[in-house]
This record gives structure tokens, C-alpha cells and sequence, in this order.
């Protein structure tokens, strides 16, 4: 079988059946037919975390990756009936987290290879009562899936969940979904495939949150920056999420809230702190001059999708100088939708206040920098 590379903006499922390679016998020896197998192969992108679509994905962090725990299941889309379920822990070594592909497979019965109803599929990746307040299991319904949502407990604006949270819980990591619905299944038994006789059918995985970080720097010799508090304005982060995309009627945080656990006593100073406004770079350009400075830096902070365009205060004091405030916000409505990153660069490149930009991107070429808070 030729194994291919497959790339989308998430996980890729591939997914096909075929027959098994070594026959079975009966005790009188003769050959019994061989079960009709649903092979899953799940696949690892380069870049599956996206800032905006126009900029360019990047890479994320080995945790935000990895795969703990898979469960698919697969019901017929008529009626819903479950053709069949996976769940497994065995992934830790396996080519799924080293942006290979890994190989499942589900054997299904006579009656679904003979009648081959469309079908859909469902993919939970990292789904546990630990960082969703969920769980799910074999006896799980269609329904049920898609109906499923983070807890309020978590991803949201309280508690939080921080690049701290992540280290203490990597055998949990960040949840993972993905749906494919009304697939034909074509072929016959015992090899059949979920698609066109042409094309393998493909499902995204992707995170079911996005992350943000805050950014700081202040000027060499100028007097000491501090950051006091980073509030996130009310009604911007949903109560809860569904675990699968779907239309719905949301409520949302009431009051403003704090992202900063603790003051910054004293931000970072660098010669040039205009060295690191985004200036056009692809998106990962851009994070690897971020990472590789010496930059004060808040988050990454997980949280739940949001539709709409995320705003908040950055409270602060330049020297001995009385507490001030200023504003970032993101460019536009639903750009904080799952499986995407936002950075906020604020910096004092002297005078008596703090500056933020912000980036609009209209498509891959017409880039315009004219507002006052950097998002991408």
C-alpha cells in the first residue's frame, strides 16, 4: 500500500477499508472469509496552527500537538446507528506525533459492507473530563457528540489555562475534534472505502481552542516599565463551547477579567524595541523573531473559540509615573476562532505612554498597518 502525505489546516483522517493480509482458517481447514476491515489513518500536518489565513500558519509547541488519547466513531448518517468505535492510548510513540501517519482499524459487520450507507464520521482527540469536564465512550450517540461542549470550567477567563497548566497536565494536553458527515461508501466488501472510487475521503482534527500571548518590551535606559494588570473586556469568551462547530446562541463573560496572575515589576529592555512589529513576515518569521528575543511575555493563554472581536485594557506605569491605560483590540470579529494564535506587542520606545499596533491583512499581498493594537 503506498503511503500518502496528506496537508490541511488540522489533522487529516484518511479514510478507506481493505481486506486483510493473512487469511483465516477453520479447524476442518477450510478458509473462513475474512472480515471486512475499516482502516483510519491519521495524519500530523506541518503547521496545523493558523494566525490568519492571509499570514500563514505556525508551528506549535510539542504540547499543543501530541495525541494522548484518539476515539472515533462511525455511525450510519441515516439512522445513526454506531458501525463501529475506536479508542486508544497507544500513541504515544507512534508516527501520529512526529507529524507522520498512523494506521487504525475497525472491523464492521455484514450488513454495513453489504448495504454501505453514507456514514459519519467522528473524531475526539484528548477529550477527558480533565480539560474538557467531559467524557465519552463506546456507548456514546451521535447526538451526544454533537451536542458535546467544554465545560465553563475550562479554557475560559477563570480559572486559567497557561503554558503552566499545559506542563502539569501533558498527559492530557488541549482537546482535538473533527467531524465528516453524509460520506458514500464505495466499493464492495471486503474492500471498501468512505469517498469516490477517485478520492479518499478527509476529515481536519483540529484544536478545539486558540491561544493568546501579550508581549512587552521597554526602551534601554529608559525608566522601568511595569505592567500592573491585563484585563479582557466582558462579553468576549463564551460560558462554553461545542466540542464539534455548530450555530448557536452563545452567552458570554459578564464582567471584565484578569489575565495577568501577577504585576510585572520591571518589562524587559532591549536597544530597539520597533525591531519586533510585525513588518510583513510569514507567520512563523514573525514567532521565531518573537521567541528568540528577550522579551517579557505573557501566556500563552488557552481559551475557548470566540466570535467575536476580542478587546481589553493593559493597565501600567512608566517610572514613578501615575497608573495609565491603553486598549488592544483584534482587527475584526472571528478572528479568534479555534486553532488560532494572537499575539498582542505592546512597548515604550520612550515618551510617557505605551505603544500597541495592530496588523490588518485583507488577502496574501495587501497588508495595511494603521490601527492601534498589533493582532494576528
Amino acid at each position: 500500500m503506498v503511503r500518502r502525505r496528506l496537508h490541511m489546516n488540522g489533522w487529516l483522517l484518511a479514510i478507506s477499508c481493505w481486506l486483510l493480509a493473512v487469511g483465516c482458517s477453520s479447524s476442518d481447514g477450510t478458509e473462513e472469509p475474512q472480515p471486512t476491515v475499516l482502516t483510519i489513518y491519521v495524519y500530523s500536518p506541518e503547521h496545523p496552527m493558523m494566525i490568519r489565513s492571509a499570514i500563514g500558519p505556525v508551528n506549535p509547541t510539542a504540547a499543543e500537538s501530541t495525541v494522548h488519547r484518539l476515539q472515533i466513531w462511525i455511525f450510519e448518517s441515516g439512522t445513526g446507528r454506531l458501525v463501529g468505535y475506536l479508542d486508544t492510548t497507544e500513541t504515544e510513540n507512534s508516527l501520529l506525533n512526529i507529524n507522520e501517519g498512523a494506521t487504525y482499524q475497525m472491523i464492521v459487520d455484514d450488513d454495513f459492507a453489504k448495504d454501505k450507507p453514507d456514514v459519519d464520521v467522528y473524531v475526539f482527540a484528548n477529550v477527558t473530563s480533565a480539560n474538557c469536564g467531559c467524557a465519552f465512550d463506546k456507548n456514546s450517540t451521535r447526538e451526544q457528540l454533537k451536542n458535546a461542549n467544554i465545560d465553563s470550567g475550562y479554557f475560559g477567563l477563570s480559572p486559567l489555562f497557561d503554558a503552566e497548566w499545559i506542563d502539569n497536565n501533558l498527559s492530557h494536553s488541549l482537546p482535538m475534534t473533527g467531524v465528516l458527515r453524509n460520506q458514500p461508501v464505495v466499493g464492495d466488501a471486503p474492500a471498501l472505502r468512505v469517498g469516490t472510487l477517485g478520492s479518499v475521503a478527509t476529515v481536519p482534527l483540529k484544536r478545539a481552542v486558540s491561544k493568546v500571548r501579550f508581549v512587552f518590551a521597554n526602551t534601554a535606559g529608559a525608566p522601568a516599565l511595569t505592567i500592573k494588570d491585563i484585563q479582557m473586556n466582558a462579553e468576549m469568551i463564551p460560558d462554553t463551547e461545542y466540542l464539534i462547530p455548530k450555530d448557536q446562541t452563545l452567552s458570554y463573560n459578564t464582567i471584565s477579567m484578569s489575565l495577568l496572575s501577577s504585576p510585572i515589576a520591571e518589562v524587559e529592555s532591549v536597544a530597539d524595541p520597533t525591531v519586533y512589529v510585525y513588518d510583513g513576515q510569514d507567520g512563523q518569521t514573525y514567532e521565531n523573531l518573537i521567541n528568540n528575543a528577550n522579551l517579557t511575555v505573557v501566556g500563552p493563554i488557552y481559551l475557548r473559540e470566540s466570535d467575536k472581536r476580542l478587546t481589553g485594557t493593559i493597565k501600567y506605569a512608566i517610572g514613578d509615573g501615575s497608573d495609565q491605560y491603553g486598549d488592544y483590540q483584534m482587527d475584526m470579529a472571528g478572528d479568534f476562532e479555534r486553532n488560532h494564535s494572537w499575539i498582542v506587542y505592546a512597548y515604550h520606545a520612550g515618551g510617557g505612554f505605551l505603544q500597541m499596533n495592530a496588523l490588518y491583512v485583507k488577502d496574501w499581498v495587501n497588508i495595511e498597518v494603521n490601527h492601534e493594537v498589533y493582532n494576528w
